[in-house]
């Protein structure tokens, strides 16, 4: 590798054809990235002029991604020492460069190095810049000087970054150095371009305006502690204004917009870090008077701010840094500064001082008045160009409206502004605005489009207020007397502006609970109207904000579906047709959306014929979405069919025609569709299994049955992420078909999934470890009923080494106490029908006998040692009591020892709990189940089937429910007495504690 044979693999590499020669030129540098003085080659490259450009430009792009790649000493072929000396010798050897592209590049490749190098390889990197700037400027090449310019904005940018180490100390110890030498380029630079308007000294100048925000923002800690920074921000505020008020000798230019917008950027960034920095420097009521001006002098410019025509983006620009200053300085001052102060970055004298020039001198009462009127009348009010979006494409407008960043659009700045100063000045403004509405509105009356747009803005204001003003007023008077009629008017197409807001006005108030029962039932009532297609006024805009707040009525906390119940059939309907009717793909998924939101919350409301409706529409949307733009739609119908079958409960085998064949389609991992829509259709195969009808039987060559053995293992491997939902599945399938996982033909497979469960379970999180240990107690006990379906069971558990795992976890010291006692449920289940095969499994485990009992010896105490988590919940005890107690059967001198925890576990359950004599059941056991069903205080939704298949098992073969605690004591320690002997028992018996032992015998009426 030589500097020829390196320009020409270059050329290659940058050839136009896409051909075999390119691709082996790619791949050969990337071989040479790897060797000695490859780097340095390419810098050299680089800087040699007589190249053709697209060659240095293709040598900048991969030597700044080899320095990202390899600079640093600790990665892997990283660029030697001796090869770094030499790039960092030839780093400013092209600060002439022609081409500004290259340039940047270069910067930033200067920059990655410093940024790894600065400052304990190179503590003099400022030096040598000031030193090489000062040789620019005596040259007065201003070539040079735009580029080292660059450079060091990059530099600057790059090392302020770093928020610990040396990097950021180190900077601002070198901060001083060069800041004065750059205000002094700026104002000679402004001055001259201001006097000749030489638009290339202008870039120079803004170059160096932008580098010396970077330093007052990201570099300095008090930059109004600095004097320097003093003069220059008192400077920066007369060129501000002298370039706002002679913008027309200098526009239309780029780089002077630039220009006015750096300043603004410098005044923001600096409140935004720290309110007290801007606020603290003597100018700053200079600063704050000067946006308050442009804010109203530019008003009018901004309001008719054209889409075609962004002439008047400037101002708006501007306009918005100055409502986001404003809000920050008003929350500052009403939270006295609590925050900064917490951060440590202003002391408490700088936040009183502070506080004190902003209450004082500039957010008085008339400038709060002044402002409010000028949201109203200018910046809160829908402009020409917002009407004009709304005709020509409402449903684009209406989605932005909903889905637009308030720091980036003047009118959705404007609102949050509003709503920050009503909450601090709530005093001042609740009867403003009150007045506002109250009384304003009857100078608007007469029909024109001007008088709706104020309207509609003072509207706007009412409607952000909400949180101040709610309890202070009669809504429901004001809605009835000057809201309701105001949507209802349709003398003028216009007024569909009015409708919109009322909408938006019941999406905010509603949350507020100021809509009574009755009143929700004109509410309802309205959004119908809104919808109506027979009016013309109604349009798209109207349409999609009516559903908007009937979304938020039906996913509101408190919303009562009874009341909604005659009005679900037009919904529905409107819902399906607009679907129909939109364009966009935003506009379709929310209505989409909306429709399963309003399944979810009423069900079982729906009636049969709107359940049919609705099914029968989800095959033509799913077939209208297949395009990529589309595929989303695809999601949100997923979620329709998933609440139509719990809607549908023990009648959902109507949606298996259209259901089940998605299934398949969503979960098979060789769908083209399932990348995007498996997560939902988990949750679609899940509904189906947990309502799947009693009245139904399921055959095992079903869909059902093959797209669980067909894609299950891959989900149980692939989707971690959703892993709490794929276990859920498993414990379905286990409910619906309980002998379906131990049966011959189907052990390879319920063994692979065992051997996952085995794998994953250190490492799972609580809320998958609780269902799959719920699977585990279901899959246990519907095989307690024969003991060769036991032994396949335990035979799976031991060769998939989950319950091996299980026992390790256990009596693993740094595993929670929570978990623990939450695995001893398992082993409960376990050891209480086969003692005997527990032990086994401790065999199995250790080989040798003193390991074997060292290790028993440490679960029992484990065991009466974690109890503490369960003794309060008395159906757990009892499944604890009975897997101790069938230990205990056993004889083994390891579980006798234990003899006082067990009788003092037995003496709580007797004593706390009074079984049915006949059954051992009690009402106190069905509850706290593993498998906790959600239906909340909703009594009119009906248990589903998976819910009564699960009452059933525990009812046929639960112990807790079966057997009587006290009879089971009692013919437990006939088996003991018959194992060890009279005398034995009695040995132990003996050490027990007098009292214990006396309880004992009162709770059991017996004599031990």
């Amino acid at each position: 590798m030589d500097f020829l044979t390196l320009i020409n693999v270059l050329e290659q590499a940058n050839s136009s054809e896409r051909t075999a020669n390119q691709k082996l030129a790619e791949n050969q540098l990337k071989e040479w990235e790897k060797q000695e003085g490859f780097h340095f080659l390419l810098q050299s490259v680089y800087n040699d002029l007589s190249l053709p450009l697209q060659t240095r430009w293709l040598a900048i792009i991969s030597f700044k991604n080899g320095i990202e790649k390899y600079w640093r000493s600790s990665r892997v072929k990283a660029i030697s020492e001796g090869e770094k000396s030499q790039i960092k010798e030839h780093l400013f050897d092209l600060i002439d460069e022609p081409n500004k592209q290259l340039s940047i590049q270069n910067a930033q490749a200067i920059a990655r190095i410093c940024r790894c190098d600065f400052p304990h390889h190179w503590p003099t990197l400022f030096d040598d810049i000031e030193r090489i700037l000062q040789q620019a400027i005596g040259e007065s090449n201003n070539i040079k000087i735009h580029n080292l310019l660059i450079m060091l904005n990059q530099v600057i940018k790059s090392l302020s970054m770093a928020k610990i180490g040396r990097t950021r100390p180190a900077l601002q110890s070198k901060a001083p150095l060069i800041t004065p030498l750059l205000i002094k380029l700026y104002t000679s630079y402004f001055n001259e371009w201001t006097d000749s308007i030489d638009f290339g000294i202008m870039e120079v100048g803004y170059l160096t305006l932008k580098v010396m925000r970077r330093l007052i923002t990201d570099v300095y800690d008090h930059p109004s502690q600095t004097p320097e920074i003093v003069d220059f921000m008192s400077l920066s505020v007369h060129h501000f204004e002298l370039l706002v008020q002679n913008y027309d000798k200098y526009s239309p230019s780029e780089i002077f917009e630039k220009y006015i917008k750096c300043y603004a950027k410098i005044y923001y960034l600096l409140c935004k870090a720290n309110a007290t920095h801007l606020i603290l420097f003597p100018c700053s009521k200079e600063i704050l008077y000067a946006l308050l001006r442009l804010l109203h002098d530019k008003a009018e410019i901004v309001y008719k701010n054209d889409i075609d025509d962004d002439s008047g983006a400037i101002w708006e620009f501007l306009a918005i840094k100055t409502l986001l200053i404003f809000k920050i300085m008003i929350n500052f001052v009403f939270n006295r500064g609590t925050v900064l102060t917490l951060k440590a970055k202003s002391s408490k004298s700088d936040v009183e001082n502070a506080i004190k020039l902003l209450t004082t001198g500039f957010f008085t009462e008339s400038m709060i008045k002044s402002i409010t009127d000028l949201l109203i009348t200018y910046y809160i009010k829908l402009k020409p160009s917002d009407l004009e979006s709304w005709a020509t494409e409402p449903e684009e407008w209406t989605n932005d409206e909903v889905n637009q960043n308030y720091e980036y659009q003047i009118r959705q700045c404007a609102e949050n502004f509003f709503h920050d100063i009503m909450i601090n000045f709530k005093g001042l403004l609740v009867p403003y605005v009150l007045g506002k509405v109250q009384n304003d509105m009857a100078n608007y009356n007469e029909v024109s489009v001007n008088n709706i747009l104020v309207k509609d803005s003072i509207f706007s204001i009412f409607e952000l207020s909400a949180h101040s003003i709610h309890d202070q007023i009669n809504f429901m008077d004001l809605f009835d007397r000057i809201f309701l009629p105001e949507a209802l008017k349709n003398d003028l197409s216009e007024n569909r502006i009015l409708k919109r807001r009322v909408c938006l006005l019941i999406n905010e108030w509603h949350e507020l609970g100021v809509f009574s029962e009755d009143a929700m039932q004109k509410v309802y009532n309205l959004l119908l109207t809104f919808l109506d297609s027979q009016n013309p006024i109604n349009d798209k805009v109207v349409k999609l904000t009516a559903i908007q707040a009937l979304k938020t009525i039906i996913t509101d906390w408190d919303f009562k579906k009874e009341g909604f119940a005659s009005f679900i059939k037009p919904f529905i309907e409107h819902l399906l047709r607009l679907t129909n009717e939109m364009e966009l793909t935003e506009s379709k998924l929310f209505l989409l959306n909306a429709t399963a939101e309003l399944i979810n919350r009423t069900n079982p409301l729906i009636s049969e014929t709107e359940l049919n409706d609705l099914l029968a529409a989800v095959p033509h949307f799913w077939d209208n979405s297949n395009n990529s733009n589309q595929l989303i739609l695809k999601n949100s119908l997923l979620r329709i069919l998933m609440n139509l079958v719990i809607s549908l409960n023990q009648n959902s085998n109507r949606a298996w025609d259209i259901s089940l064949p998605l299934v398949s389609v969503c979960c098979s991992p060789s769908s083209e569709y399932h990348p995007w829509v498996a997560e939902d259709g988990y949750e679609l195969w899940l509904a189906i299994l947990q309502y799947y009808p009693n009245s139904q039987s399921l055959d095992m060559n079903s869909s059902l049955v093959n797209d669980l053995q067909s894609f299950y293992l891959h989900a149980l491997n692939n989707q971690t992420e959703i892993l709490p939902m794929i276990l859920e599945i498993l414990r379905s399938y286990t409910i619906l078909l309980p002998d379906m996982f131990i049966a011959d033909n189907t052990r390879s497979f319920t063994l692979e999934v065992l051997r996952v469960l085995a794998k994953y379970l250190p490492q799972m999180r609580d809320d998958a470890l609780d269902i799959m240990l719920s699977y585990l107690e279901i899959f246990i006990l519907e095989n307690y009923s024969e003991t060769a379906k036991f032994e396949k069971l335990l035979s799976l558990l031991m060769e998939s080494r989950l319950l091996p795992t299980i026992i390790e976890n256990i009596l693993d010291d740094n595993q929670s106490h929570i978990t623990v006692g939450k695995l001893l449920l398992s082993i409960a289940r376990l050891t209480y029908l086969e003692p005997q095969n527990f032990i086994q499994v401790f065999h199995y485990l250790y080989t040798s006998e003193t390991e074997l009992k060292a290790a028993l010896r440490k679960f029992m105490m484990v065991w009466y040692a974690r109890m503490d988590a369960n003794i309060s919940n008395p159906r757990n005890r009892k499944i604890h009591v009975l897997g101790l107690t069938s230990l205990l059967r056993t004889g083994d001198e390891i579980f006798l020892e234990d003899l006082a925890p067990l009788v003092a576990l037995w003496v709580a359950s007797l004593e706390e709990v009074h079984e049915k004599s006949n059954t051992g059941d009690c009402e106190i056991y069905h509850s706290n189940y593993l498998y906790e069903f959600k239906y909340g205080n909703d009594l009119v939704i009906q248990e589903n089937g998976e819910y009564n298949r699960f009452q059933q098992l525990f009812k046929m073969y639960d112990p807790v429910h079966n057997i009587i605690l006290k009879d089971y004591i009692n013919s437990s320690l006939s088996v003991v007495k018959m194992r060890v002997g009279d005398a034995n028992l009695n040995n132990y018996i003996n050490r027990l504690d007098k009292n214990l032992v006396s309880n004992f015998e009162y709770f059991m009426g017996l004599s031990i």
